[in-house]
């Protein structure tokens, strides 16, 4: 049954999104506005596995109006809800927070068995079996894991981590979603294709509840220390890790026989204190040198990107992102393979989009986009490469391993869904920008011509900055 409807600003990390919700009594569809009476389907949430909390600094960059805003969520996502009012604000929380407490009432079953592996706790990683309710918060399952398994400390010890399968990225929970739904709604996407929609409460059961699902498709909750220095044990206990490390610290001479790219310097240098972002690439690069917190990022983003579904559109946590930049811009050391590839990701899309002018130039933004009008694909590419001339070296350099990432995320797009076009409109914005700013039109077209652009290079990367660039890494 249909209740209410309204105009709202959805803020994830740095991403604020126009979009229209409409609350039924068991269900919220999210919709884009096409029209003033028509819509596009964006997603749809069971009220029985949503949320609601209001630790929007934790969610979205930036500042939020608390009288009109509220952080919703529902399984694998948390948003910055932003309305037009504080009245609105208190009609939809007062709904939401009464639908979803009535929709748990009905919920059956109302509790599950949910394994907590702890890892980084102790010389070893151990689990436990609890038996978690619908109602029961990340915080609350941290403390009765911690409780379960003698461990001293409180929530604000520990992260619950999901791993929910090979196509994402493991992320923390901030603690007050329910891993209840995370669960459920995870074991209803992984049943037979055409059965999930319509799965009864019994069919969720059995098996499914007993961790008998393929490894690929099995959802893991696992307990780590909040610390960030307990990274480095988990880095040094695992393989996985250790090889990513390594790949890290030695990458640009890791590569085996091979041409060096145009005899580009490959030595990654260290980051002055306050000397990483806002600032010009020629300051920051020694003889042309790559910073090593920049080519940490983009080595992850290579290893990780190409298997990581929505890559470079999805956002990270705010808040670390927020704490991560800081260090980084104050030269502190940073382990980057033990946070979220999300927040790797932001952080470089950040970095672009801190460049003065813009790392394509912005002085040369009218000749980029009127590349596009020419003729054959041939003409396109040479007058690219005339244009990459014009650019100081360091530029160049930083493009080539740029596209050089989106190239092996492209070449992978049916497993990450992040083909060159869907790839350009989230980091072309961060490539190049006009010199003055227009009207919000003019601005609205030119970004479309600089996403058509930059689809280009990425489809065409190989011949404008040369095969190499396939083994940069």
């Amino acid at each position: 049954t249909f209740i209410l409807d309204g105009h709202v600003q959805l803020k994830t990390s740095l991403q604020t999104q126009e979009r229209h919700l409409f609350l039924f009594t068991d269900l919220l569809v999210v919709a884009k506005s096409k029209s003033h009476s028509h819509f596009k389907l964006k997603c749809q949430a069971r009220l029985c596995e949503m949320w609601t909390a209001f630790c929007t600094e934790e969610v979205c960059e930036g500042s939020t109006d608390p009288e009109r805003s509220f952080v919703l969520g529902w399984p694998t996502t948390n948003c910055v809800v932003n309305f037009r009012s504080a009245e609105q604000k208190e009609t939809w929380l007062s709904f939401l927070q009464s639908r979803i407490r009535e929709e748990k009432e009905k919920d059956n079953p109302k509790s599950i068995p949910l394994t907590i592996i702890a890892k980084d706790v102790g010389t070893c990683a151990y689990s436990k079996t609890l038996t978690v309710t619908n109602v029961d918060t990340a915080n609350d399952v941290i403390l009765m894991a911690l409780q379960q398994l003698g461990i001293n400390g409180s929530e604000k010890d520990y992260k619950l981590w999901v791993i929910s399968g090979r196509e994402h990225a493991p992320y923390p929970l901030i603690g007050h979603e329910y891993p209840f739904g995370i669960k459920m709604s995870h074991i209803r996407d992984a049943m037979p294709h055409g059965s999930k929609h319509c799965a009864c409460p019994r069919q969720l059961q059995g098996s499914f509840l007993t961790e008998q699902l393929p490894q690929e498709l099995q959802c893991q909750f696992v307990l780590k220390p909040s610390q960030v220095a307990m990274c480095q044990q988990l880095n040094d206990l695992s393989q996985k890790s250790f090889k990513r490390k390594r790949s890290i610290i030695s990458w640009a001479f890791w590569r085996g026989p091979g041409t060096p790219l145009d005899n580009a310097p490959l030595s990654p240098t260290t980051a002055a204190p306050g000397k990483l972002f806002g600032l010009l690439l020629t300051t920051i690069c020694e003889d042309d040198n790559l910073p090593k917190p920049l080519l940490d990022m983009l080595s992850l983003l290579y290893q990780e990107g190409p298997s990581t579904k929505g890559i470079f559109r999805r956002s990270g946590s705010a808040k670390i992102f927020k704490e991560l930049k800081e260090k980084l811009d104050s030269g502190t050391e940073v382990d980057l393979a033990c946070e979220s590839i999300f927040v790797t990701a932001s952080l470089l899309k950040d970095f672009l989009r801190n460049i003065p002018g813009s790392i394509l130039s912005s002085q040369l933004c009218d000749k980029w986009v009127s590349v596009m009008d020419q003729g054959n694909n041939e003409e396109k590419i040479k007058s690219i490469q005339r244009l990459l001339e014009q650019l100081p070296r360091a530029n160049v350099v930083l493009l080539r391993y740029i596209f050089g990432v989106l190239h092996s995320i492209e070449m992978r797009s049916e497993e990450n869904q992040m083909n060159a076009f869907n790839l350009a409109i989230c980091i072309a914005p961060s490539l190049l920008w006009p010199a003055v700013s227009s009207t919000p039109d003019t601005e609205s077209e030119l970004i479309k011509k600089i996403s058509t652009l930059v689809q280009f290079l990425i489809e065409n990367c190989c011949r404008i900055f040369g095969d190499e660039i396939t083994s940069l890494f």
